[in-house]
């Protein structure tokens, strides 16, 4: 935390603009319990996380919106209990003085339809999509998506997305339980029932908001329930078609840092194209008198996470390359990490 602000104030600049975020509340008014993997869970407690983020981000008085990450409530929260939870917990959002972003997560989809989920959570789109994207500042554009797109929950029984969905587990996932991993191997492991993928509607819309916002000179933020590079979580966790997603989004440059929840614990990474690639710490995963929440200052050059408790703080700068043309040898070097080496080479005057 000290790190990310004594750099501002180093360099003696404010941000563009700050948010907050928050991913996998998954609340429910039920005993404590644990993962799949015994990792303990608090169900009752997760709401107070949550409690306690609005009130620092209102303290604040300088973030412009919040992003929540999905998975509000827990699948365990008894079924007559899915819509008031839904809406307690949504209010307790809406305590924040400015906009709330939201994405849908599994638990979400347990607990209902995506045509009763969405207006709850204020995502008005077409065709019950949940994907979307805003811009709060010219310099700037976040792209949500739907890892749930082409997904076995959420949609109808009889729906394509529905159907495209079973069938391709059944081609990828051989056991009865597809929410089961064994005998999968490495990557193999996120074909499960409780992840998703990017449709091809959904991937065509991508093409075009990246396509528009490099016209448009922005710097973009993805954001997505499920994590995009295997760096950054369990294969368990990732998105279906994460590689193809990832494929489209790197043949642009526009795309800086992409941010998700579901993976608990958290992790981080930096992509071969040096995309960075953050997922968020859990709130359900606190034990009382712990949090994890934190919020983002935003630069022209990296975005900043300041984190709270469990969620760890990390500064994300945008590695600028330079290209230098030398005996017709063209050589990409990083500034950040090379520039001692183009001193020492004498490359200085083809800056």
């Amino acid at each position: 935390m000290g790190s990310a602000n004594g750099l501002a104030t180093a360099q003696g600049r404010p941000p563009l603009f700050s948010f907050g975020l928050i991913s996998d509340v998954q609340y429910a008014d039920i005993p404590d319990g644990r993962s799949f993997l015994g990792v303990p869970r608090y169900y009752r407690h997760s709401i107070l996380v949550l409690q306690n983020a609005v009130k620092e981000w209102n303290t604040h008085q300088k973030h412009k919106f919040v992003v929540n990450f999905g998975d509000i409530v827990d699948g365990f929260c008894p079924k007559d209990q899915s819509l008031n939870t839904i809406k307690k917990v949504v209010d307790e959002f809406e305590m924040f003085n400015g906009p709330i972003y939201h994405m849908i997560g599994n638990h979400c989809l347990y607990n209902l339809p995506r045509s009763e989920l969405l207006p709850l959570l204020n995502i008005r789109t077409l065709d019950d999509r949940a994907y979307y994207d805003f811009s709060p500042v010219p310099e700037y554009r976040f792209v949500v998506l739907d890892g749930y797109d082409i997904s076995a929950i959420g949609w109808p029984n009889d729906h394509p997305k529905t159907l495209e969905a079973l069938n391709f587990l059944k081609e990828k996932n051989p056991n009865e339980d597809k929410n089961s991993p064994n005998g999968l191997v490495g990557l193999e492991r996120r074909f499960l029932m409780f992840n998703g993928a990017v449709g091809k509607e959904q991937m065509g819309w991508l093409d075009g908001a990246l396509s528009e916002a490099t016209k448009l000179k922005q710097n973009v933020v993805v954001c997505c329930h499920l994590p995009l590079d295997p760096g950054s979580a369990t294969p368990v966790a990732l998105l279906w078609n994460f590689d193809e997603v990832m494929d489209l989004i790197h043949r642009y440059n526009c795309v800086k840092v992409c941010l998700a929840g579901h993976n608990h614990k958290g992790g981080y990474s930096i992509d071969s194209h040096g995309v960075h690639h953050r997922v968020l710490e859990a709130a359900l995963e606190c034990p009382p008198g712990t949090d994890a929440f934190g919020y983002v200052d935003v630069y022209d050059d990296r975005i900043s996470l300041i984190g709270t408790d469990k969620m760890k703080s990390t500064d994300m700068h945008f590695n600028p390359k330079v290209t230098f043309w030398n005996n017709s040898v063209e050589l990409e070097l990083e500034i950040s990490k090379l520039m001692n080496e183009i001193i020492s080479a004498q490359l200085v005057p083809f800056l």
